[in-house]
């Protein structure tokens, strides 16, 4: 799947038939985040449509079709799910963080804050236009979450965990052939659930080169200069749920050959990648 038809498939056209249910069943089915949910569950539900429409509303996603901020006694999801989608307005530019924002929610940690034990935690975004950097790479897209109490910022542990390993990759062998690049945007998955299970799987990978060829089809640098793991976790996901994985033993990071090197993966710390993320 390439840059074009990831970005096209979601797109909300007027005149579209479909029912908001149709809709976000479609945007969801590569989407990690909604199979951990329905892992929670007693029921053992046959579908992601199925567990939409017995679990959630259209609110949760951003497309109430009544323009409600929340649910009340009047509202009855089941009729909801079945409206058209061409009746909704058109959405904005901001509209994918929203749609994915209560489900990032439910599945991102920390869920604590390790500063005041606070667990009234709110998820913000990136701010927009605000790239967070560090050293030569931009990375786009971070979510993080905003104790309410003590006003500490966090960044999620999915995020944390993407950011030091692609920051591992880039400088455990430096070559112009690595689709992470000096001068670079890295877009972060939406989907942190799936963000995670696509990192833990490069992770297991010993030869820097073939997490390369992982990763160099999402790499749009000569174009834009911008390395999207939306597509990347999207297209992991298509074959993560399809195929039957064999349990395997644990394998040795594709770090452990540059032990020698600079690069310590028990001293990196990414505490500073974040300036406005310091305590106000």
């Amino acid at each position: 799947m390439n840059n074009k038809d990831y970005k096209n498939k979601n797109l909300i056209k007027s005149g579209n038939s479909q029912t908001i249910l149709d809709f976000v069943e479609k945007k969801l089915l590569e989407n990690a985040a909604i199979r951990e949910l329905m892992k929670d569950e007693y029921i053992s539900f046959g579908s992601i449509r199925d567990f939409l429409y017995f679990k959630f509303c259209p609110l949760f996603f951003g497309l109430c079709p009544y323009k409600k901020n929340e649910k009340n006694s009047f509202c009855d999801a089941n009729l909801c799910w079945l409206e058209k989608l061409s009746d909704i307005d058109s959405i904005g530019e901001n509209y994918d963080h929203q749609f994915f924002h209560n489900l990032v929610k439910l599945t991102v940690q920390p869920s604590i804050c390790p500063e005041c034990g606070e667990d009234n935690l709110e998820l913000k975004w990136q701010d927009e236009g605000y790239l967070a950097k560090l050293g030569l790479i931009n990375f786009a897209d971070v979510a993080y979450l905003e104790c309410k109490k003590c006003k500490k910022r966090l960044i999620t542990e999915q995020d944390k965990m993407a950011v030091e390993f692609l920051l591992k990759v880039f400088l455990a062998k430096p070559s112009k052939k690595s689709p992470v690049k000096a001068g670079q945007t890295v877009v972060l998955a939406l989907d942190k659930a799936g963000l995670e299970i696509f990192i833990k799987h490069l992770e297991k990978e010993k030869d820097v080169k073939t997490i390369w060829k992982r990763l160099d089809p999402f790499s749009i640098s000569d174009q834009i200069g911008e390395l999207d793991l939306n597509i990347a976790v999207a297209d992991f996901m298509c074959e993560y749920y399809n195929i039957d994985y064999e349990e395997k033993n644990e394998t040795d990071t594709i770090f452990e050959e540059f032990e020698d090197d600079d690069v310590d993966s028990e001293k990196f710390d990414i505490s500073d990648l974040f300036d406005d993320f310091d305590e106000k």
